[in-house]
């Protein structure tokens, strides 16, 4: 049989169109403009949540951010403090009857303000102090998805309406709460958190995508760490950060790597992470110990 060149190169554009739906899931599918979904519908606004912040099967989702830190004194401009590399490790399994189970290993170290390299102490701006370094440690931390909200330990993300600009998907959380404070249970602890991440439409729409490639910016104001030696100051920190998911803690960068495996290495092994630690764990500790 004879085989004509158009023949053949209709053949291999078909070829090769079978691979690239192997190679990136459903390929006509992307290619469609999507309808957006209704997200005013619970379980369809649940599982949009899951699909982007984790995953709506079993897994276990990497994400990395940058976090740049201010100094609010209640007036005048930020004063830049430091910048974190905050790793997260979140294991998801899916509980039936539209719930999802979250189990979070955080962690971050700080780096000088815009920069890679690791603090080995902190030269407070304002005060001209110096302090020991306290790295972030947060987990594990359980939290249970459900069309009627969050159930988390400590504070509880609230999603705020799903909106779609562009070919993009927003969700916006937020969590603005008080308790006691867990050094000074005669204080209040005020907590102002704000993340949004935003994901391509045709993956919140795809059967076939169980976890969305997510671009994630988060906002938060809190009080004074008791590492940094702002004592009773007013104000607190502000945080303005931004990142994603990864494939897994190989993807981070190598600056980044190096240093978590020195400051944090309790996330490169978090099957034996047993033990609830939470950001002011180090300093409790050493002031015990003093």
């Amino acid at each position: 049989m004879k085989v004509s060149r158009r023949s053949a190169l209709r053949s291999a554009a078909a070829l090769g169109g079978v691979g690239v739906a192997v190679l990136h899931g459903s390929a006509a599918y992307a290619a469609t403009p999507r309808v957006p979904p209704d997200f005013t519908d619970p379980v369809t606004a649940l599982r949009t949540h899951v699909k982007m912040v984790g995953s709506l099967g079993k897994a276990t989702v990497h994400s990395f951010m940058r976090l740049n830190i201010y100094a609010d004194l209640g007036e005048g401009n930020f004063v830049p403090f430091f910048t974190m590399n905050n790793i997260l490790v979140d294991y998801w399994q899916p509980k039936g009857d539209d719930q999802h189970e979250m189990r979070k290993y955080e962690v971050g170290f700080y780096t000088r303000f815009d920069s890679y390299e690791p603090l080995e102490e902190f030269v407070n701006p304002v005060t001209g102090k110096t302090s020991a370094i306290h790295h972030f440690r947060l987990g594990p931390v359980p939290r249970v998805y459900t069309p009627t909200g969050v159930i988390a330990m400590g504070y509880t993300p609230q999603l705020l309406p799903i909106e779609v600009i562009g070919e993009r998907v927003f969700l916006a959380t937020q969590s603005i709460e008080s308790r006691p404070d867990m050094l000074d249970p005669r204080r209040t602890s005020y907590i102002n958190s704000f993340m949004t991440m935003s994901a391509a439409l045709n993956d919140i729409t795809d059967p076939t995508v169980l976890s969305a490639p997510v671009h994630v910016q988060l906002q938060n104001k809190n009080r004074w760490a008791p590492w940094m030696a702002m004592d009773d100051r007013p104000g607190g920190t502000v945080a303005r950060g931004f990142g994603g998911k990864i494939q897994s803690l190989d993807a981070l960068p190598k600056a980044v790597k190096d240093g978590a495996r020195r400051f944090v290495p309790e996330i490169f092994d978090t099957e034996n992470w047993h033990e609830f630690v939470f950001e002011d764990s180090e300093y409790l500790k050493s002031r015990t110990r003093s």
